[in-house]
């Protein structure tokens, strides 16, 4: 079975963290069967959170979650402060590590290599790699990322080349970072998905990830839930992911979450800005075609 996390968004309220709107998101998202969560990741603005934020945060998804996983986002740009990270998510009960990888600061082939085999060392629950170019400006090494397979078993794939993710799938679990390449992604060994786009749709997300849609079929007479995707699910899919990359992540999604009632308001921390008049305007005009 493919797998289905949820990337999570953080809200905002008078420049403080809306919990309320949170933890309606988390209800929403186990409501609907996700696999597992993401708390303070990428889509979460995790480098713009306190550290007693992200404890919060941490702590009110793994209450409200019960048994569904709840991976953690770290990273850092020296390695000491990864190693930080990790020991503080696992402290508080993180199911998994994703490990951003350096940013500004990047580094070697061989340094990323050392840099998640002593993170590696005070793991004690799964690691999870992210190759993520656009935020990194570089491609994890495919042959790096092989070499490290031997002691993880996910990848988080945010790049848009797909060789790249049919030679790695055959190392270790490969899931999407990209919603707009998911079916693509699918077909060229992802097994699952790291998503922004299920914080809004996430049955949606799960029809994309189950295929094409098979023939009807019906228990005793009545229709089983639909758990497949159409052409039209597909169409939907497509948009919503194009629409929540119209500017920087999660500035969009937030603003869909408003639509969607979920947050109580779409703000943002400086330096990333609410969504524009025209992202605005492009979210409004399919908004009413958008059903789940």
């Amino acid at each position: 079975m493919n797998t289905l996390i949820t990337a999570l968004a953080t809200p905002y309220k008078n420049g403080k963290i809306d919990y309320a709107s949170y933890e309606r998101l988390v209800n929403y998202q186990l409501k609907n069967g996700v696999n597992a969560l993401l708390a303070v990741g990428t889509t979460a603005e995790a480098q713009l959170l306190e550290k007693s934020e992200k404890r919060e945060l941490v702590k009110r998804t793994k209450s409200l979650a019960k048994r569904t996983p709840v991976w953690v986002g770290i990273g850092g740009s020296s390695t000491v402060d990864a190693i930080k990270e990790a020991t503080f998510a696992q402290n508080l009960g993180a199911d998994g590590l994703l490990v951003a990888p350096p940013a500004f600061v990047k580094c070697t082939p061989e340094g990323y290599l050392l840099h998640i085999e002593d993170i590696l060392r005070v793991a004690t629950v799964p690691v999870m790699l992210y190759n993520a170019p656009s935020r990194c400006n570089y491609t994890l090494e495919k042959n790096v990322v092989a070499e490290l397979s031997k002691r993880v078993r996910y990848l988080k794939d945010a790049g848009k080349d797909l060789n790249y993710t049919a030679a790695l799938s055959t190392k270790l679990k490969v899931l999407c970072g990209n919603d707009q390449l998911l079916p693509e992604m699918l077909k060229n060994g992802a097994k699952g998905v790291v998503s922004v786009v299920s914080n809004v749709a996430p049955l949606l997300t799960k029809r994309v990830l189950n295929g094409a849609e098979p023939a009807l079929t019906t228990n005793n007479g009545r229709a089983k839930c639909r758990l497949y995707a159409n052409e039209q699910d597909l169409a939907l899919f497509y948009k919503l992911a194009e629409l929540s990359m119209l500017e920087v992540s999660p500035i969009a999604i937030k603003y869909m979450l408003y639509k969607k009632g979920i947050f109580t308001s779409f703000n943002m921390r400086l330096p990333l800005t609410r969504a524009s008049e025209e992202t605005q305007r492009k979210i409004n005009k399919i908004w009413k075609d958008y059903i789940e």
